[in-house]
């Protein structure tokens, strides 16, 4: 028997509070009690249906439903310094020609050059997107922001005859920090959870 049937058979509501069930089952054991001729039967389903009754209601579970994500139209903006995002992002990828035309120590080349797309990835990202912005906004700006700066830097590179290809990898060290600032949940620099 549900709560609804017990309320029914007892004649409340199913919401009836403790007060109004026990006087509702009071009135029904003067009439159908075995002691003044009620059936046996009839009063353990009465009974029975108080009990059900009377357990408290349990409380209803929410859950927590996620607002949606906004639309990247909703979260870019206009960079407010375009001029210096251009300039400093052609800088960052003209570096590494200063292996192959300076003669620069190519260890030195590959660590500017990564930490410079690195650098220049992150004030890009927040110049580009609002405050609408989330974590995922803002972690897939930055691979499509540092991968066209890597790519150059190793067309310039392969240019000069000083080729970044066998170093790629190292390239995207300084990224792997910059998405991990923007995701610290991650686990990299606190646990997960706070």
């Amino acid at each position: 028997m549900n709560r609804d049937e017990a309320a029914y058979l007892l004649g409340v509501s199913p919401e009836a509070d403790p007060d109004a069930v026990r006087h509702a089952w009071r009135m029904w054991a003067r009439i159908a009690h075995p002691d003044v001729g009620g059936d046996p039967a009839h009063f353990a389903q009465l009974d029975h249906a108080r009990r059900i009754l009377l357990l408290p209601v349990p409380a209803p579970i929410f859950v927590a439903v996620p607002k949606p994500r906004a639309g990247w139209s909703q979260v870019l903006q206009r960079p407010k310094h375009l001029a210096a995002l251009v300039i400093t992002g052609a800088t960052t990828i003209s570096l590494p020609a200063l292996a192959g035309l300076v003669g620069v120590p190519f260890t030195v080349v590959v660590a500017v050059a990564a930490l410079a797309s690195a650098m220049w990835v992150a004030w890009c990202v927040r110049e580009i997107l609002n405050r609408n912005a989330d974590r995922g906004h803002r972690i897939a700006a930055l691979a499509l922001c540092w991968l066209p700066i890597a790519c150059a830097q190793v067309l310039v590179s392969l240019a000069v005859g000083a080729s970044l290809v066998p170093v790629l990898p190292l390239l995207a060290l300084p990224l792997v920090a910059v998405v991990a600032t923007v995701n610290p949940g991650a686990g990299l620099w606190r646990p997960v959870g706070r």
